[in-house]
């Protein structure tokens, strides 16, 4: 255990835990694809680069308006200050700075963990599960949307703690800073605004009940408000018009997403608009290392009881309140999915800012029970799941975003039946490779299923990309490409040249055409 002294002084383990990961990512981010939202989001940043930098009112009418773009605009920002032009170099560069983001805010999570907890262990475990969950792993380099705006948070909770901790006004600033951020990339940072408020407002409620002046208490609230709306309104260009009215438009859009697509759940074809309320808890219990939920779940129900049995404790400015405000960004937002019917779709990617949240639990699970000879075998299971998940995304690279864990069956073809997998296409840039290395025609006519082939296509070195041209099934086409999105099965064509899986599930094929 550390105090306070030693805290500072101790952030090493959690250094190198960073420098490993920055080399492991530094050695693989050319191997992602290119996901099927990425041009669309580059199109955001763009559109708001002309607005800012251009004076193109274009943003106004654009469909995707309200949308935050404090991260994307700073990604066309890097591409037009780097004179970067080729669609690969840009994609890569993406890729990079996303994933530099995330391993940044991981280290956040890591001083954030070892400040709460004081425990060099807890610290350096929050940090791994952090950074290796597998499909938020995968995610961290081609996901612009929600890795991002999942950063954010991080970054925000460790400010929140220090802000305070030390309750001074500079680190209030800072925490107002952190929030807009995260708000003005996706706007459900309200909710971590509104928690910190709630905050404030305790701790004013406290300094009456004590009859202490709350002079400073209601001061550092203002400021926190003031400065919070000051940089939301400063990041976030379509507010600068009609900033009321945008942002609302934003937040109605979370519970109205038009979406006419299908999603494929326990083996069944759901409308977007048509979903079950077990659609998010079905793929967030899916999708997590076994251990880690069964301790999550353990410690958001062993913090309520806690709350409930001394919720004054969690009301006063300790360490303790900082969890309230963990279960309440975890479990609400999966419960204003189900009660506002949210068209939601691949898997539970639009929620993934709760699970830093989650993480928090798993570690205050693990620190109640890991106590005495206890200590030994909690440590023993977590570098066995550990270890299981790293064989997991070592194996399946660059398809780690393909997890599921113990609780769905990984028979033959069975996850393909029945949940989307590769969703995003980003495998198609593996297809693209295979069919450039085994055929040496001059001009090779491809017929894909869905649109992603052509995205991945730009990550195709310029000398061969030429090479393919994207045809119609009625163009006689030499090959098809398929990632079995909205069609699970099989296709009626007998010639497979090249197929890729994951847990015993086909994520992609082409076919060698007559």
């Amino acid at each position: 255990m550390l105090n306070g002294k030693q805290l500072t002084s101790s952030y090493w383990p959690g250094f190198i835990l960073f420098l490993v990961a920055l080399a492991i990512g530094l050695s693989i981010y050319q191997d992602y694809g290119v996901s099927w939202d990425e041009p669309i989001q580059r199109g955001m940043g763009r559109v708001s680069y002309n607005y800012v930098f251009n004076n193109d009112p274009s943003l106004l009418q654009f469909n995707e308006r309200s949308h935050g773009v404090a991260f994307e605009l700073p990604l066309i920002i890097l591409e037009k200050r780097m004179h970067i032009t080729d669609q690969r170099d840009i994609y890569l560069m993406r890729h990079l700075v996303t994933h530099l983001f995330f391993l940044v805010s991981v280290f956040f999570g890591y001083i954030l963990c070892l400040r709460l907890f004081k425990d060099q262990f807890l610290a350096c475990l929050g940090f791994v599960l952090l950074a290796f969950n597998p499909r938020i792993y995968a995610h961290s380099f081609f996901n612009t949307k929600d890795i991002p705006f999942l950063s954010a948070v991080i970054i925000l909770f460790a400010i929140t703690q220090i802000a305070f901790e030390k309750n001074k006004r500079g680190w209030y600033i800072l925490m107002a800073v952190a929030c807009a951020y995260a708000t003005s990339i996706r706007v459900m940072g309200i909710l971590f605004a509104a928690c910190i408020s709630l905050f404030f407002i305790a701790d004013i409620i406290n300094a009456i009940r004590r009859k202490e002046k709350t002079g400073k208490a209601t001061g550092n609230f203002l400021l926190f408000i003031t400065v919070f709306c000051g940089i939301l309104y400063a990041t976030w260009p379509i507010l600068w018009t009609r900033p009321v009215f945008h942002f609302k438009e934003e937040f109605q859009a979370l519970s109205h997403i038009y979406w006419s697509g299908f999603v494929l759940l326990n083996g069944v074809n759901y409308p977007g608009d048509t979903l079950p309320w077990f659609y998010v808890p079905e793929w967030f219990s899916i999708t997590m290392p076994v251990l880690w939920l069964f301790a999550g779940l353990t410690g958001f129900t062993w913090l309520l009881v806690s709350f409930f049995k001394k919720p004054g404790t969690y009301f006063e400015n300790t360490p303790q309140r900082n969890f309230i405000m963990y279960a309440i960004c975890f479990s609400v937002p999966v419960i204003a999915v189900i009660a506002l019917h949210s068209i939601l779709y691949d898997d539970w990617r639009h929620v993934y800012f709760i699970y830093p949240s989650f993480v928090m639990l798993i570690l205050f699970a693990l620190q109640k029970i890991a106590t005495g000879y206890k200590r030994k075998i909690v440590i023993v299971l977590c570098i066995l799941q550990i270890g299981v998940t790293s064989v997991f995304m070592v194996r399946n690279h660059p398809f780690e975003h393909i997890y599921f864990n113990q609780l769905v069956s990984h028979k033959k073809e069975f996850l393909r039946t029945h949940f989307d997998l590769d969703y995003w296409g980003c495998s198609d840039m593996q297809s693209l490779e295979y069919i450039l290395a085994h055929d040496n025609a001059d001009s090779i006519k491809v017929w894909r299923s869905l649109d992603p082939v052509g995205n991945n296509l730009g990550m195709i070195p310029a000398t061969s990309r030429k090479r393919i041209i994207l045809v119609d099934s009625s163009d006689h086409p030499a090959y098809f490409i398929t990632n079995f999105r909205n069609h699970p099965g099989d296709y009626p064509y007998t010639n497979i040249c090249f197929e890729m899986k994951v847990l015993n599930s086909t994520i992609l094929r082409v076919y060698k055409l007559p």
